[in-house]
């Protein structure tokens, strides 16, 4: 919805389970959203009729600003958090009420704060691209935002299919400090790229970006032998991601990247 230097204001359909026999109206509820003890952005309802059992597409605007919410600490968090969770890592997320998530009823707010509610950080899937084998999550769960590679020898670049979780909107890389692997420890290359590129919704293909072989590795000699194949490769490094006016450096860890091998 909108953006600024450390926030980010957005709004989903969520679905959920009422397993009480009650049903409820709630004209509005705000509710702190934390993760390793720090508050790192909120959640708001408005107009909602929660009925028995199932619950599906309430409207939920929220904020993510650690660093509004939690200072310097928040911030190491939530970058913390926005890393393992692109690298596919089990994250989760805390809902907790407060003082003024109900207005004019700061005491039952403050109240159901000691009740709060952990849950698995909801799973992002991206705009499917209808092709067969480009499923985001490949099966085991995790998303996958680097989806393949096609590495050239004869031009030492690479080109990488991404896959944006976001529907609508699109995200900028504007750094790549990243080395390539084989077997999770032989070196193939490194890419050290700082020209902004845009991943657009769904599926779409970086710019070649120029790489450093590591002459000397056994990774390399396993590229070379894959010339004309493929061969899976895991991936580590930093990205610094914008999306509006907002800007932040994660750290990325994948595996398992089927890489195209050309001349």
């Amino acid at each position: 919805m909108s953006t600024s230097k450390t926030s980010i204001n957005l709004q989903a359909h969520v679905n959920f389970t009422n397993p009480t026999e009650y049903t409820a109206h709630i004209p509005f509820v705000n509710i702190h959203i934390l993760n390793n003890g720090s508050i790192i952005g909120d959640a708001t309802l408005q107009n909602v009729d929660v009925v028995q059992g199932n619950n599906s597409n309430i409207l939920v605007q929220a904020t993510w600003d650690p660093t509004t919410f939690g200072g310097e600490e928040g911030a190491k968090i939530g970058r913390e958090l926005l890393s393992q969770y692109i690298s596919g890592f089990n994250t989760t997320l805390t809902f907790q009420t407060h003082e003024g998530s109900i207005p004019n009823q700061p005491g039952l707010g403050k109240a159901l704060s000691k009740f709060a509610i952990e849950i698995p950080a909801p799973k992002l899937s991206a705009p499917s691209s209808g092709d067969e084998g480009e499923d985001d999550d490949n099966g085991d769960g995790k998303p996958h935002f680097i989806t393949n590679a096609v590495f050239h020898l004869f031009s030492s670049t690479a080109v990488f299919s991404l896959r944006s979780p976001l529907k609508y909107s699109t995200i900028y890389i504007d750094n790549i400090n990243a080395t390539a692997f084989y077997n999770h420890t032989e070196p193939v290359g490194h890419i050290d790229y700082d020209f902004p590129f845009k991943v657009p919704p769904g599926l779409s293909q970086s710019p070649k970006l120029p790489v450093d072989w590591s002459l000397d590795s056994i990774g390399y000699e396993k590229l070379k032998m894959a010339l004309g194949g493929e061969l899976k490769l895991d991936a580590q490094g930093t990205v610094v991601v914008r999306l509006g006016q907002w800007s932040q450096e994660v750290w990325y860890v994948g595996s398992g990247i089927g890489a195209s091998v050309r001349i």
